[in-house]
């Protein structure tokens, strides 16, 4: 599990898993309900890059807290959250608290989309920190890369934030927030954010020093990999005709919408 933005698993007992081609309309009802703070929920993890076929077991956003707590005329991110908590209530949505999380449901066929929401400061920059770009088939995921992250912060005498960027190890002033200036310190300076986007891409990037950065973190015990799930013929046909369906279905209502104009 992303133990890095998580705080718990299922919160709601109908909550289940869904394609990621349901992610759009997700987004746009509960951004919809955002709508009046004048802040917009922004993917991130795989939400950020969905793929039909993939399924979730929630999608994960994050939320400006300055925005919010003008709005809601609070002074911090506890108050944000009660303000939010507050408002999809009003919206007829059930919520749940747990730590720096709201958990929102979200009715859809068979069950509910459990929407999990991060206040966060300087939203739009700490989004890009958690944008991936993993191989598929990869035994890594998105909480490797941080740990990618940190350990080469670490060895560069500073630390990795995945909600603040790279921070002095010694005071934890900041030394970057820009996701293009993070990997250049990180890397190397022709690095660029795309070099960050997943382990693969970072061991590639460091040449000959990846091996050695990969051994090492192959070492710790926390260090976790999941067994590459096996597509069968039959599986990628489903997903096959569920994006067409989907291509079929938006061709369907954009004629529809120009007859009926």
């Amino acid at each position: 599990m992303k133990t890095i933005l998580k705080e718990g698993g299922n919160m709601f007992a109908d909550a289940v898993e869904f394609d990621h081609s349901q992610i759009a309309p997700i987004l746009k009802q509960v951004n919809g309900i955002m709508s009046a703070t004048g802040a917009k929920l922004i993917p991130i993890g795989s939400g950020a890059t969905p793929t039909a076929g993939k399924k979730s077991g929630d999608l994960d956003v994050i939320v400006d807290q300055d925005i919010l707590a003008q709005h809601f005329q609070v002074k911090d991110a506890k108050g944000a959250k009660a303000g939010l908590e507050q408002l999809f209530n009003q919206a007829g949505l059930d919520t749940k608290k747990s730590g720096t999380i709201v958990h929102v449901r979200v009715p859809i066929e068979g069950g509910s989309a459990q929407v999990d929401i991060m206040v966060v400061p300087h939203a739009e920059i700490v989004s890009k920190y958690h944008i991936h770009d993993i191989p598929a088939g990869s035994p890594y995921k998105g909480l490797n890369k941080q740990l990618a992250m940190a350990k080469l912060a670490k060895d560069q005498g500073m630390k990795w934030s995945a909600f603040k960027g790279l921070l002095n190890r010694a005071d934890d002033a900041i030394v970057a927030t820009d996701i293009d200036e993070i990997a250049k310190i990180l890397i190397g300076p022709n690095a660029t954010a795309k070099d960050l986007g997943s382990v693969e891409s970072i061991v590639k990037a460091l040449g000959p020093k990846g091996a050695q950065l990969l051994a090492d973190l192959k070492a710790d015990p926390n260090w976790k990999e999941v067994a590459p799930k096996t597509e069968s013929l039959a599986d990628k046909q489903l997903a096959r005709i569920k994006e067409l369906s989907g291509v079929l279905l938006n061709k369907s209502a954009m004629f529809s919408g120009a007859f009926n104009k």
